[in-house]
Order: C-alpha cells, then sequence, then structure tokens
C-alpha cells in the first residue's frame, strides 16, 4: 500500500438527540454536539469528513432528528451518519432524505478515497427492537459486494454501530450483534477482512483485535456506561466526559488519536520545574 494521499476524519458516536429543550440522564445532549462541533469547527477545518456511529436519536422522534439535522448544519465538513438501536430509519429518513441508503433502503454506504476505502453498514434491527443489532442476509450481501469492490492498494475501514463480539460487559453483550459470526463467515467467502473496525453502543473506550481485525470503540457524546465487568441485571451509567477519535490515514497506515474535548484543566509543560514539583493542580499555570 503505496498511497501518497491521506485520509483525515473525526468519529463520534451516541449523540442520543432528544426533542428541543429536553435532557437525558441531567445532560443537554445538543449542547454536547454543539460543543464538539466548535472544536471540529475550530481545531480540525480540513477533515474529509465527520462520521457519528449510531444511536443519533434516544428514542427516535422525529423532532429530534429535526434537532439533530439543525444543529449539524453547523458542522464545517462532510458529515456521515450510522444508524442505531436506538434509532428509527423512517424517522431518519424524513429528516435526513439525502442520507446514502442501498438498494434495500439501508442506510449504508461504499466510498474509495485515494487512501481508504469506508464502509458503513445498518445494524438496525427494526423487527424486535430489542437493542441488539441484526445483519440479515441481504445487508450481508452489500458488505460482500463492498470488500469485493474495494481496491486492494488501501485499507479498508468499517463502520458499524453493534459490535459483533462480547465485550466482557454482561450487561452490554446481551445486546450486541446477533449474528457475529455470520459477518465473519462474510470476510472468509469473500477472502478480505477490513483493515479497521470503528464502533459504537458500548459507550466505553475499548480497542483490541477480533477474528485479527484491530477494532476500536469509543465514549459517548452525551452518557457513559460504567466501567463494570460483572453486572448483568441493568445497565449502569456514570457522567464520565465524551470523547472523539481524529483518524489519519496514510501509506496504509492507520493512526487514531481520542480525545476528551471538554477538558478545561490546567495546560503547562512537562518540563517545567515548577509544574513538577507543584503540589496541587491549582499551582499549575497555564503555558
Amino acid at each position: 500500500m503505496t498511497q501518497a494521499l491521506a485520509l483525515t476524519f473525526l468519529i463520534l458516536t451516541d449523540t442520543h438527540f432528544v426533542p428541543p429543550g429536553g435532557r437525558l440522564y441531567g445532560l443537554d445532549p445538543q449542547a454536547r454536539l454543539q460543543a464538539a462541533i466548535d472544536c471540529i469547527n475550530r481545531d480540525h477545518p480540513d477533515l474529509d469528513f465527520v462520521i457519528i456511529t449510531g444511536d443519533l436519536a434516544h428514542l427516535g422522534e422525529p423532532a429530534a432528528y429535526r434537532s439533530l439535522s439543525e444543529t449539524l448544519a453547523g458542522l464545517q465538513v462532510p458529515v456521515l451518519l450510522l444508524l442505531g438501536n436506538h434509532d428509527s430509519r423512517p424517522d431518519f429518513i424524513e429528516a435526513f432524505p439525502e442520507a446514502p441508503r442501498d438498494r434495500d433502503g439501508f442506510l449504508q454506504l461504499v466510498r474509495s478515497y485515494p487512501a481508504a476505502t469506508v464502509i458503513t453498514l445498518d445494524t438496525l434491527d427494526e423487527e424486535t427492537r430489542g437493542g441488539h443489532g441484526v445483519l440479515c442476509e441481504r445487508r450481508r450481501d452489500f458488505l460482500a459486494q463492498a470488500l469485493r469492490s474495494a481496491p486492494t492498494d488501501r485499507p479498508v475501514l468499517l463502520f458499524q454501530h453493534h459490535p459483533p463480539f462480547d465485550s466482557g460487559m454482561p450487561h452490554m453483550d446481551r445486546i450486541k450483534l446477533v449474528n457475529g459470526p455470520e459477518q465473519q463467515a462474510v470476510f472468509a467467502d469473500v477472502g478480505r477482512k477490513p483493515d479497521h473496525l470503528f464502533m459504537g453502543h458500548l459507550h466505553r473506550p475499548i480497542s483490541g483485535t477480533w477474528q485479527g481485525i484491530p477494532f476500536q470503540v469509543l465514549r459517548s457524546l452525551n452518557h457513559q456506561v460504567a466501567f463494570d465487568l460483572d453486572r448483568a441485571d441493568h445497565i449502569p451509567g456514570t457522567h464520565e466526559a465524551p470523547d472523539y477519535a481524529l483518524v489519519r490515514v496514510q501509506n496504509g497506515q492507520i493512526l487514531v488519536h481520542q480525545r476528551s474535548f471538554l477538558y478545561e484543566g490546567p495546560l503547562y509543560s512537562l518540563q517545567d520545574p515548577t509544574a513538577v514539583a507543584a503540589r496541587a493542580p491549582e499551582e499549575l499555570a497555564a503555558q
């Protein structure tokens, strides 16, 4: 892989929008997204795109999607949107009629850039609404064709809301992608795996490999799932600060930086003797 051009994009996930003026777990999802947009427009004006990996609205209300559309209008770069288990496909399409859909009406796309091929999947199961994700045969066929058509001289980046494997959090593993083995079988049948897999849903910063595929999961833009590897009776929540991920792909290398963009603490030099000797954060002077 010798592509000279770079692909630079930013990932957000799980915006969980509610109708204007609403709150969710004491937080304002619209204000959180607006803060991220302000940061993106200021610090990352040259992105190829921003992608949001599902659970765009919390209850899938039309008013929530309209609010999301109005807020995203302030973003100065293109945006790609995925659906998650909290979403409603018809209500989303009404608010975002130009969103790319495949021939079966699923919100998924394949797009080749000089430095990488991007594939997005729609894992929303609107039949059972059980929280888990699904890749039906038609969606798996889309994935197979996307992989077959992807140029072999650049990485394939795959985006989906639901992880196809257990995370070690029992309360979330009950609502993972239900047919992960079938997704893995697509890779085997085609003879190609994605070079990186990006997901949402878990509201935790998690990375690793699945079937030899490196993967990344980010914190939600709104509320988080607590670090708890034992509880199974309910999903524990926290107000940990949100992250976004800045991804740069060049010459076959995939580099991911996570940033807590709402951090407002001190900024100082690690080589400043005064900072080294500080006895409390309050003593650290901004550099």
